[in-house]
């Protein structure tokens, strides 16, 4: 869906208009169209009663890690008080990755569509740990140009994120609870990237 379709997508669009035909400009098409397709269907998703009530929760999880990361008590009532939008969520890292491939895969000669998807499939891991570590670096300096390309991330979160309920905040303290003891029972420390 993320690979294939777009690809096809772009190379169609080049009959339709001449300006679409260069190769940069197929690149950033098929750019446009990636993130249109994981916005629809997020947003498509979201409609869905259960997905709500996921998201809720969604919303709890970054409350919690927030409270945590203050180094305040992490209780019910403090992680109500933090903000449902939180820079290093995977909501954030898919659009960074997605407008990451932009550039990327412009720089890729090939115009020949099964070079083009394999090419694609190969820079995987690689436009994976570009993503991850922007996300990390604009985490910790959001005034950078980094935090500008992962804004279209937190605008997302409102979709995938919701206010949660006292309850939904207690079940993810819990949830961060497990993680913490699972980390300390195997000699670690949880650390949140």
């Amino acid at each position: 869906m993320y690979k294939v379709v777009p690809v096809y997508l772009a190379n169609k669009l080049h009959a339709v208009h001449p300006l679409l035909a260069g190769h940069f400009m197929s690149t950033l098409v098929e750019g446009i169209i990636r993130i249109t397709i994981l916005v629809g269907f997020v947003y498509a998703a979201s409609l869905m009663k259960d997905m709500r009530r996921m998201f809720e929760y969604h919303g709890a999880e970054h409350k919690v890690v927030f409270n945590f990361e203050s180094h305040q008590p992490v209780t019910v009532e403090n992680a109500q008080r933090f903000t449902t939008f939180h820079p290093r969520c995977g909501t954030s890292f898919l659009i960074v990755m997605m407008i990451l491939t932009i550039p990327i895969y412009a720089l890729i000669p090939f115009t020949a569509m099964l070079p083009m998807i394999l090419t694609r499939i190969a820079l995987i891991p690689f436009v994976v740990g570009l993503s991850y570590e922007i996300i990390r670096f604009a985490a910790k300096h959001p005034g950078s140009l980094m935090a500008v390309i992962t804004a279209p991330g937190l605008w997302l979160q409102r979709i995938t994120t919701k206010p949660p309920a006292d309850d939904q905040a207690a079940v993810a303290i819990l949830a961060l609870q497990g993680a913490m003891a699972l980390e300390e029972s195997q000699g670690g420390e949880l650390v949140i990237a």
